[in-house]
C-alpha cells in the first residue's frame, strides 16, 4: 500500500511548480558498483599523487570545487597530501554516477571531501567536490571509522521505493525544512530515524546538548520527527536546486546537494514547546549554505540521515545546472 501511495503522490511531493530537468529514467551504463568504487579510490589516490594523467578523463570533463568550475588538477589538488580513514560511498550503477563522503588531510591539517563523479564508456565525464575545513567532523568521522552497518545493508528488491519514489520521500524533508513551522505531516520519517552533522549525532541525545549557533537544549534530545515538529528550523527561508546526484536503489540510499538559505528576517520563532526561539546574532544577515546530505530509506521512510556542509555566498548557483543523470528539482 505505501509503493502505490508514494507512486501516486510522488509527482505532487517534488513540489509545486517543480520540474525534474533531468529524467529519472534508468539504464546501465556497463560499471556496476565494484567498478565505480573503483573509480573512487583511484580518484583519490591520483588526487594524493598529484597524477591527474593516472585518470580516465574524458576529453570534455568537468571539474567543480565549491561551487566554481576549475580546470581538473586545480584547487585542492595542490593541497590535499592524505586520506583518511572514513570513507561512505553512494553508487548508482544506472547513471553511472559514484559519491563519497570522505575524510582527507590538507598539509598534514584535517578536512573532509565530498565528491560527486559521472563514469560512462570507462571515462569519468563531471567531477564535482566540495572541500570542508573542519577539523572536528574529521576527528569525529575518523573515530567512527566507517558509517553504520545499516547504510550498507541491501533491500530485498521487493521492498525497494522506485527512483521518483526515493526522491520524492527525501524532497518531503527539503520542503518540510522550509519556514518549518511544526504543523506538516511528518510522518516521511521513520520512528527510528537518527541524523548526523559533521559526524556529530544530532537526534535522540540521553543528554541534552545545545544546537548549532542556538541556546536551545531539547532539539538535540528529540528524534527526527518531533525536531520538526518543534518548529525550531523555521529560519531556513529557501532550499533552492535540489539536485539528487546519487539514487542507489541497491542499498535505497541517496545523495543529494542542495543549497540553504537563511534570508536574514526571522528574528524569533513560536516552538510548540511553547517557547520562543530568539535567533542567535549569526542569522542576523542573509547566509548560504552548500549542503551534502546523505539519506538511507527504511519501509519506505528516512532512517538516516547524514550531512555535510559549507557556507557560501547567498544565493550561491550550483556549479552547473545539467549535471548529467542528475535529477534536479529547481
Amino acid at each position: 500500500m505505501r509503493r502505490l501511495i508514494l507512486s501516486a503522490f510522488a509527482m505532487l511531493a517534488l513540489g509545486p511548480g517543480s520540474q525534474a530537468i533531468n529524467p529519472l529514467s534508468a539504464h546501465d551504463n556497463g560499471c556496476a558498483r565494484e567498478c565505480l568504487e573503483g573509480h573512487v579510490d583511484a580518484y583519490l589516490t591520483a588526487m594524493v599523487a598529484k597524477d591527474l594523467d593516472a585518470l580516465p578523463l574524458a576529453e570534455e570533463v568537468r571539474f567543480a570545487e565549491n561551487g566554481v568550475q576549475l580546470e581538473p588538477g586545480r584547487g585542492s589538488w595542490a593541497t590535499i597530501d592524505g586520506l583518511g580513514t572514513y570513507r561512505h560511498v553512494f553508487a548508482d550503477p544506472h547513471t553511472g554516477n559514484v559519491g563519497v563522503i570522505t575524510t582527507v588531510t590538507e598539509h598534514g591539517a584535517p578536512a573532509m571531501l565530498d565528491l560527486r563523479m559521472r563514469v560512462m564508456g570507462g571515462e569519468i565525464h563531471e567531477i564535482e567536490t566540495l572541500y570542508i575545513r573542519d577539523p572536528g567532523g574529521y576527528a569525529r568521522y575518523e573515530e567512527m571509522g566507517e558509517a553504520e552497518a545499516t547504510w550498507y545493508e541491501t533491500v530485498p528488491e521487493e521492498e525497494r521505493l522506485s527512483r521518483d519514489e526515493m526522491v520524492s520521500v527525501v524532497n518531503r524533508y527539503f520542503t518540510a525544512m522550509v519556514r518549518n513551522d511544526g504543523r506538516a505531516d511528518y510522518t516521511f520519517f521513520h520512528p527510528d530515524c537518527d541524523r548526523l552533522e559533521h559526524g556529530l549525532k544530532t537526534t535522540n541525545l540521553e543528554t541534552a546538548e545545545a544546537y548549532g549557533h542556538s541556546q536551545d537544549t531539547d532539539f538535540r534530545s528529540l528524534d527526527c520527527r518531533n525536531q520538526f515538529g518543534m518548529g525550531f528550523l523555521g529560519f531556513v527561508t529557501d532550499i533552492r536546486d535540489r539536485r539528487f546526484l546519487v539514487l542507489d536503489e541497491e542499498r535505497q540510499a541517496v545523495l543529494a546537494m542542495v543549497y540553504l538559505d537563511h534570508d536574514g528576517t526571522v528574528r524569533e520563532l513560536p516552538l510548540s514547546t511553547g517557547n520562543t526561539f530568539v535567533l542567535p546574532p549569526y542569522f542576523n544577515v542573509p547566509r548560504g549554505l552548500t549542503v551534502v546530505e546523505g539519506f538511507k530509506l527504511k519501509d519506505g521512510m528516512i532512517h538516516r540521515i547524514e550531512m555535510t556542509l559549507i557556507e557560501t555566498p547567498y544565493g550561491n548557483p550550483p556549479p552547473w545546472a545539467d549535471a548529467e543523470g542528475v535529477v534536479v528539482i529547481p
